[in-house]
């Protein structure tokens, strides 16, 4: 398939690692949550929240430091905010399991991560941090799960990064291509 024919801002979507601290105004952040709350959902559930702070409240913020891995920390800690994604995984109209509440939880990120990228502002999601620190935090039931963690900010200019992790900053994560994910008719069967 021609790179023309997709969305540039798909294709210019990526994670930093180098943040800058300077203050991500509330228009924007309202403006990148409520896209999320356009993304479809099984049984119009919308089964995601989402729950974030600032360095403005900087105990709260050294709280959520405190989730992440040491690996996350280093580099996180720059960024203007921090939210963690979250899922009911029951239905509210009936109490039962919804098996898609991962799902779309994922899709109203990805509309969050878009329109993020539209107004200059990264995100950089993390599976690297303790559940369980996030489920006694907020005193979760155990029909909310603790999704992802992302760091959120306008980027920076890396001198706060080690040279490892400046390296990898600069270079961009190859995708795979369209054949080694998507088959027809056959698992065995690439359709492109």
């Amino acid at each position: 398939m021609k790179k023309e024919l997709i969305l540039e801002i798909i294709q210019e979507r990526w994670s930093p690692y180098a943040f800058s601290s300077n203050p991500v105004e509330d228009y924007k952040l309202k403006a990148m949550f409520e896209a999320a709350g356009y993304a479809p959902s099984c049984n119009n559930e919308q089964p995601w929240m989402f729950v974030y702070t600032t360095q403005h409240d900087e105990k709260i913020f050294s709280d959520y430091l405190g989730f992440m891995v040491d690996s996350n920390k280093v580099w996180a800690k720059y960024a203007y905010a921090i939210g963690i994604s979250m899922a009911r995984t029951k239905f509210l109209y009936n109490g039962k399991p919804n098996r898609h509440a991962f799902h779309d939880t994922g899709m109203a990120v990805s509309n969050l991560l878009l329109q993020a990228l539209t107004m200059d502002v990264y995100v950089h999601q993390m599976a690297g941090f303790s559940v369980e620190k996030v489920r006694e935090y907020f005193n979760l039931t155990d029909e909310i799960e603790p999704v992802a963690m992302m760091a959120i900010g306008y980027l920076g200019d890396g001198n706060s990064l080690s040279p490892e992790l400046l390296k990898r900053d600069e270079k961009r994560r190859p995708r795979k291509s369209v054949n080694e994910f998507v088959f027809k008719n056959l698992l065995s069967k690439p359709a492109f």
